[in-house]
């Protein structure tokens, strides 16, 4: 890449009229004799000495592609880009740029070396051996307000996929969701075996733990945000 056009368009962006807050509070700064900031005879806009890069167009991304994708940079890691960049450049957040930068890079994600255990297999959920002896539970938050309510809590019959939605709200504590569950599902149906649900805060809270200890239920928790992980997608 070109760095005298990278500089020179550098430069424009600096003497161009930009609404900027960072680089109009920069600008100020040198003006005001803050040591840290200068203006040097090129034209350039210098933090600590180095060339500072205002936040305009892709001026930015392309400094990260000259020390990061160019043939001769050899796409080095998070520390030696960072280096190579700071030798030159600065402007605000520029680590975590560069950290976010690296690791987006696909190139450099193909050629990394894996050092972590290999992965465990994935298990599937073993089949019900009859209705509503294994059920998932689930809940949909954050909905518009209906009837007072803002939230559904959602039952799912493994087996059959018979599904109950109970209306409920985004406040729902553990002992209440402990009582939908008797009124909806054990009165109607009995005690499953085996129920999946996800990781939210009602459902791994001490009381539905001691609740399923008591009533010999088998809790199966799922990552969060990984709604397949119950076996109903």
């Amino acid at each position: 890449m070109d760095d005298e056009q990278l500089q020179s368009d550098i430069r424009k962006a600096l003497d161009s009229d930009s609404r900027d807050p960072e680089l109009s509070a920069a600008l100020a700064a040198a003006h005001q004799g803050d040591s840290r900031w200068s203006r040097d005879e090129e034209g350039f806009l210098r933090f600590n000495g180095r060339i500072y890069v205002p936040d305009v167009s892709d001026l930015r991304l392309r400094v990260l592609c000259s020390r990061h994708d160019h043939p001769t940079a050899r796409h080095w890691g998070q520390k030696k880009t960072q280096a190579l960049v700071l030798r030159d450049y600065a402007w605000p957040g520029l680590r975590a740029y560069v950290r976010d930068y690296v690791k987006s890079c696909t190139q450099c994600v193909r050629a990394k070396t894996p050092r972590h255990l290999p992965y465990g297999t994935l298990k599937q959920l073993p089949i019900p051996e009859r209705p509503w002896n294994s059920i998932s539970m689930d809940l949909i938050e954050q909905l518009p307000s209906s009837g007072g309510y803002t939230a559904i809590l959602v039952v799912v019959d493994r087996l059959t996929k018979q599904a109950i939605f109970i209306p409920m709200h985004d406040t729902l504590t553990a002992s209440e969701l402990v009582d939908l569950f008797v009124m909806h599902v054990f009165s109607k149906h009995g005690v499953p075996s085996h129920v999946t649900s996800d990781r939210g805060s009602e459902f791994v809270s001490h009381f539905f733990r001691s609740l399923g200890k008591a009533l010999d239920m088998r809790l199966h928790f799922t990552s969060g945000y990984h709604p397949e992980g119950d076996g109903q997608y």
